[in-house]
């Protein structure tokens, strides 16, 4: 009986930390969605105010000897904020590109925390579709098309970056990193030069592969935890079974001691 109390302990234990983990971040991934949903009303000074008080209560959790972030991640959480607090400040700014940088900080926090389970994996139908007219605008040689189509692809994928800085390994991030350089240097000769369309194929191939193993990972993940959970349910269950049972024959005993004796 011990040992099955011990486990019930030991179980609760490791699932605590992650809950108070994930609540913290909550907080914060909180603060960023009502900071949005103020942009997109056009509430901009009180946007900017929740961003604000997101930045503080970040430093605040920064501060805390646990569960710090990587100089690298601290310094992307750190840029993604800056860029969205001077979109915010400019007021000839389109409202679109704000919504875009608050929600790319949004993304990028996300990211941080739901290591299986990110949001920024449901930008793919955006990226990805603007991504296919790049490629169909190369295909067609039609060059102001395609320039107003690379720009737009380009916008999207800003959106997703910091996340991916995040999420990626680093070799995968390099290479991310020389395919943005890559369509930054040359967009000018793309059209011009048969390797645009081929290098085109393998940057669609690595965006794809992205997505993919993203998806993936949030399929294992997500059968991981119904295991781990439905195994937690099982032994509860189990060892209340044995608990009632071990209590039921202490009963019959002692009523048959007490029967004897009388």
């Amino acid at each position: 009986m011990k040992r099955v109390l011990i486990g019930m302990i030991a179980f609760l234990i490791i699932l605590f930390p992650v809950r108070i983990y994930a609540e913290k971040w909550n907080e914060l991934t909180g603060l960023l969605d009502d900071s949005l949903q103020l942009v997109k009303q056009e509430e901009y000074k009180k946007a900017t105010q929740v961003l604000q008080h997101f930045s503080e209560q970040f430093v605040l959790r920064e501060n805390e000897k646990e569960n710090k972030l990587t100089p690298m991640h601290f310094r992307v959480i750190s840029l993604a904020y800056d860029r969205a607090q001077r979109s915010l400040g400019e007021e000839s700014l389109d409202q679109q590109i704000k919504i875009d940088d608050v929600l790319a900080l949004q993304l990028v926090v996300d990211a941080e925390v739901s290591k299986y389970q990110p949001l920024w994996i449901e930008r793919e139908g955006r990226v990805m579709g603007a991504f296919d007219k790049v490629e169909k605008a190369l295909q067609t040689e039609d060059d102001e098309r395609f320039q107003q189509s690379l720009n737009t692809f380009l916008h999207e994928f800003d959106v997703i970056y910091p996340s991916l800085m995040i999420a990626l390994p680093e070799n995968q991030s390099q290479r991310v990193n020389a395919h943005l350089s890559y369509l930054d240097e040359f967009r000018n000769m793309m059209l011009k030069n048969k390797s645009g369309q081929m290098q085109v194929g393998i940057i669609k191939g690595d965006l794809q592969k992205i997505f993919q193993t993203a998806k993936k990972d949030e399929v294992d993940s997500s059968l991981i935890w119904f295991m781990t959970i439905t195994g937690g349910l099982i032994f509860f269950t189990l060892t209340y079974v044995g608990w009632r049972k071990y209590k039921g024959e202490k009963a019959k005993r002692t009523s048959g001691i007490h029967s004897k004796n009388r």
